[in-house]
C-alpha cells in the first residue's frame, strides 16, 4: 500500500470513530490503529527509499547533463579556437601572398628596367658600330674616289693627246 492510501485510511478511521459525548473526543479501535501504524512504518521507509532513489537518479542525470554541457562547451571552445586560428592562418596567408605578389611585381619591374637598359646599351653599341663601319666605308670610298679621280686625271691628259692627234 501506498503511504497516501494509509493516510486516507487513518483519516477515515478518525472520521468513523465513535464520539464521546460532552468531551469532544472520539474512540478509535486500538488494534486497527496499531495495524495501520505498522503498515505505515513498513510503507514509509520503502517510499523514502524510492524517493531517495528518485533523488539519486535526478542527481545522476543532473551530473551527467553538467558533464555533457562541460564537454560540449570544451568542444565548442576548441572549435572556436580552431576557427579563429584558421582565420588567422588565412589572414596570415593572405598577407604573405600579398607580400609575395608585391615582391614578384617589384622583381619583374627591376628585370624589365634592366632589360630596357641593356637593350638601350646594345642599341647604342650597335649604332656606334654602324657609325664606325660607315665612317670606315666612307673613308675607303673617299680613298677609292681619290684613286678613281687620280686615274681619270692620268687618263684625261692622254685622251686630249689622243684626240688632238686624230684631228
Amino acid at each position: 500500500m501506498e503511504t497516501l492510501e494509509l493516510i486516507d485510511k487513518l483519516e477515515a478511521m478518525t472520521v468513523q470513530a465513535k464520539k464521546v459525548p460532552i468531551t469532544g473526543r472520539a474512540m478509535i479501535d486500538a488494534v486497527r490503529l496499531g495495524e495501520l501504524i505498522d503498515q505505515m512504518r513498513i510503507t514509509i521507509p520503502r517510499d523514502l527509499h524510492e524517493a531517495q532513489e528518485v533523488i539519486d537518479r535526478r542527481e545522476a542525470i543532473v551530473n551527467q547533463t553538467m558533464q555533457d554541457a562541460r564537454r560540449i562547451r570544451a568542444v565548442a571552445e576548441t572549435d572556436a579556437r580552431t576557427l579563429v586560428g584558421d582565420n588567422q592562418l588565412v589572414k596570415g596567408a593572405e598577407v604573405k601572398v600579398a607580400e609575395l605578389y608585391a615582391e614578384a611585381e617589384a622583381k619583374a619591374q627591376r628585370l624589365l628596367n634592366m632589360a630596357e637598359t641593356e637593350a638601350r646599351r646594345k642599341k647604342a653599341e650597335a649604332d656606334q658600330y654602324c657609325q664606325d663601319v660607315l665612317s670606315t666605308l666612307e673613308e675607303q670610298l673617299g680613298n677609292i674616289m681619290s684613286t678613281v679621280r687620280a686615274g681619270q686625271r692620268v687618263l684625261s691628259p692622254g685622251e686630249e693627246l689622243f684626240t688632238a692627234q686624230a684631228s
